[in-house]
């Protein structure tokens, strides 16, 4: 059971590395120095370790999203629009609404998360229509909801009804204060956020490999024909799936909105949703092993900024890293698909 869990993810990783150390050596760096200044920028001690575990939540989040959807056979590619609805909801409601509410964190906090959970769900739920009513793909429709979500968001912060009042730029207002997540080790920037997708991870465990509701969803997405010919509706699970990814991505929005930046702004969002795909696949959709595999992508973050102050690396090569990441887990995955077919035919 170890073997078969660790030996794909190993495998990818040691391939992308390989292929990342090699073009470091094509550009004229030393990729075991770099990498050595990358591992203790992102472990080297008890801030960057903080540091880390701070750029891991929105992936953690984000990659809980796509994973579940992923697992129930819903190729959900909107995380990243469902991500930017989630703010959006949160600073609405932290900048319109909390300043009318009693200033009482521990009634602010949830109300705020659940709306922001609410608000992706349903934006997910659009595509999930489509589907279920007039056949259409999601992988098409949630691409482009991503960018009605991108540029709702553009419009909403500059010369929109959510810029700030100065308007000296495309940004909202500051949430106000009780809306703010708190930080666990101040003046370090860990915050409750993460504490809350860990808890989220075990949960969504748990439900879809220990309960009959998450047995339906898996069903649904290993075999949607024998899921209803057994008396699974593929219909309301299709619609369940969507919501629940649509909320968990939602979430981490508003917890990256509530715990750091507390404003909102063009560009918030630097691909976390589309990053959240290889950090499921490279997780084998599973939610526990999607902390491990974001706490990766966490490290590659930080871990790229002591490359660029020690190496003069530029820090563009963290996307170079996550990319062949992402070729080798499709590249693995559509050998796997290809060796289990000619199984099949023989």
């Amino acid at each position: 059971m170890i073997k078969r869990w660790l030996g794909m993810p190993a495998l990818i990783l040691i391939s992308a590395f390989a292929t990342n150390g090699i073009i470091m050596l094509v550009c004229g760096y030393n990729p075991l120095e770099a990498y050595a200044a990358a591992l203790g920028g992102a472990f080297g001690n008890g801030r960057k370790l903080g540091e880390t575990l701070v750029k891991s939540t929105p992936f953690l989040m984000a990659g809980l999203s796509v994973a579940v959807a992923f697992r129930c056979g819903i190729w959900n590619i909107g995380a990243e629009g469902q991500f930017l609805i989630g703010a959006l909801a949160a600073t609405w409601f932290g900048t319109k609404l909390a300043p009318f509410f009693p200033a009482i964190p521990w009634i602010a906090v949830p109300l705020c998360l659940c709306l922001a959970a609410l608000a992706g769900g349903i934006w997910a739920l659009m595509p999930a229509f489509l589907k279920v009513t007039r056949g259409v793909n999601e992988v098409i429709s949630t691409i482009m909801l991503n960018y009605v979500a991108i540029y709702l968001v553009s419009f909403m912060v500059d010369s929109g009804p959510l810029q700030e009042v100065s308007q000296r730029g495309p940004q909202s207002d500051r949430l106000v204060e009780w809306v703010f997540l708190p930080r666990l080790f101040p003046p370090h920037r860990i915050h409750l956020g993460i504490v809350i997708a860990i808890v989220l991870a075990a949960i969504l465990t748990f439900i879809l490999f220990r309960t009959t509701f998450g047995y339906q969803l898996r069903a649904v997405g290993a075999g949607a024909a024998a899921a209803e010919a057994a008396g699974i509706s593929i219909v309301q699970n299709t619609l369940r799936v969507f919501f629940i990814s649509g909320a968990l991505a939602g979430l981490g929005g508003a917890i990256e909105l509530m715990a750091l930046t507390r404003r909102l702004f063009l560009n918030f969002s630097p691909g976390y949703g589309y990053t959240a795909i290889a950090v499921a696949l490279l997780a084998k959709l599973h939610p526990l092993v999607t902390m491990a595999a974001a706490l990766l992508f966490g490290a590659l973050t930080t871990g790229s900024y002591a490359m660029q102050r020690s190496v003069g690396i530029s820090d563009k090569v963290t996307l170079v890293m996550q990319a062949t990441i992402l070729l080798a887990v499709l590249g693995y995955g559509s050998a796997k698909f290809l060796k289990d077919s000619t199984i099949r035919k023989q």
